[in-house]
């Protein structure tokens, strides 16, 4: 019967064999290639990691578009898509006559009523007369005097007043002398608020006010023109205008008891891929083109972009296809630019980039490779890794 071992010269000695089988196997060329073989097929799969589809994806004329056209654009094609021309196209509203005066409810009068001789009613003209400050029309649209009572004056203007008043005081007072002066008037009026600086009401006995006349007593808007839409409320009419439209020709002129409301109207674009800043942006002009809106975002990446795949996606295209009889029809549209051709600089300038369009950037290919080897490499620099333990552990137990 053999010898038993010692416990410990019984674990040096496994440790000794496992090592030895461990660095054999390691040392083995064809294990070797079999596991980078194993790692290079595993890695051959893994999706490379992107913002969005890759060119190839969108081009090829195979790929399912979902219903998008694809339009590569060049010089003939960008004539159908050029940026929108700003321009006076309706001329500015001109400024009227005054506008009738009718007082309503809520307005504020100021009354002087005089006699022609001392000792009446009333002070005598010479004196100034007797003055009825803040004298308010009420819900019923009537004022209240003395000695006149209460008199309807909704629907007067000034002079109707005076004349009303005269008449009522002529069989109590001598030679009655009546002055009637708007102090304040909600009638007469515009109420502007919203995306103003100084919101409010406005009166209009100065004289006419237009749009323009009438956000300029508000301090302006407080944001740029293309990105404020000015909401008009007359009656039971509600219309709604840009405010560039308004200051590029559309002035209009205003009515009493008019109200403006200027409410923002955000346009944005998405930018997406590999571009300096992506996100969704505002428009920096009311009608940007694509190489503005490139500008907007820092410019393509210089380290990974496809300067051949710069896409803009647009939902709905009024020009989207032409038909058998030669009629565009509506749908959605993928534009395809070659930024590589030294033309499209001046197409991207002429091509109109609209609210909610998504402009993508691709990743160039080189970047692509650079991305899958990336795993392969840090794969081979484990395996590497392993070996050099091996040997190392080869060593030890060789020595011990």
């Amino acid at each position: 019967m053999a010898p038993e071992l010692p416990q410990v010269e019984w674990r040096s000695f496994r440790c000794r064999v496992q090592g030895i089988v461990f660095l054999s196997l390691m040392k083995t060329v064809a294990v070797r290639q079999v596991c980078l073989c194993l790692a290079l097929l595993a890695l051959a799969g893994c999706a490379v990691p992107r913002s969005g589809p890759g060119e190839s994806a969108i081009t090829q004329q195979s790929a399912d578009l979902a219903g998008f056209t694809l339009i590569e654009m060049s010089a003939a094609a960008v004539a159908n898509y050029r940026v929108s021309a700003g321009g006076d196209s309706a001329g500015t509203a001109g400024v009227p006559a005054a506008p009738a005066v009718a007082l309503s409810s809520g307005d504020v009068l100021k009354i002087r009523v005089s006699e022609s001789k001392e000792g009446g009613l009333f002070a005598p003209l010479s004196t100034g007369g007797t003055a009825f400050e803040h004298v308010r029309v009420d819900h019923n649209g009537t004022i209240s005097i003395p000695y006149a009572g209460r008199v309807k004056v909704a629907g007067l203007d000034p002079q109707g007043v005076e004349d009303r008043l005269r008449s009522r005081l002529a069989g109590v007072t001598f030679e009655p002398q009546v002055y009637v002066e708007i102090v304040a008037d909600r009638g007469s009026s515009v109420l502007v608020s919203g995306e103003v600086k100084s919101p409010g009401r406005f009166s209009m006995l100065e004289g006419p006010l237009t749009l323009v006349d009438a956000i300029a007593k508000a301090g302006g808007a407080t944001k740029a023109p293309h990105l404020v839409d000015v909401v008009i409320r007359r009656g039971k009419s509600v219309k709604r205008i840009s405010l560039a439209t308004v200051l590029g020709g559309s002035n209009q002129q205003l009515r009493a008891g008019d109200e403006l409301t200027l409410v923002s109207h955000a346009k944005v674009f998405n930018a997406l891929g590999a571009v300096k800043t992506s996100g969704q942006v505002e428009f920096s002009t009311p009608n940007p083109t694509l190489m503005d809106a490139i500008s907007q975002v820092g410019g393509l990446s210089t380290s990974e972009a496809s300067n051949t795949g710069v896409f803009v996606f647009r939902l709905r295209e009024s020009k989207a296809w032409l038909d058998s009889d030669n009629k565009w029809q509506e749908g959605p549209v993928i534009f395809k630019f070659d930024m590589s051709k030294p033309e499209m600089m001046f197409i991207a300038q002429a091509f109109g980039v609209r609210n909610d369009d998504t402009v993508y950037v691709t990743t160039a290919p080189s970047v692509e490779w650079v991305r899958r080897l990336a795993p392969i490499a840090l794969t081979l620099s484990t395996l590497r890794g392993s070996v050099s333990l091996g040997n190392q552990i080869g060593t030890e137990l060789g020595a011990n």
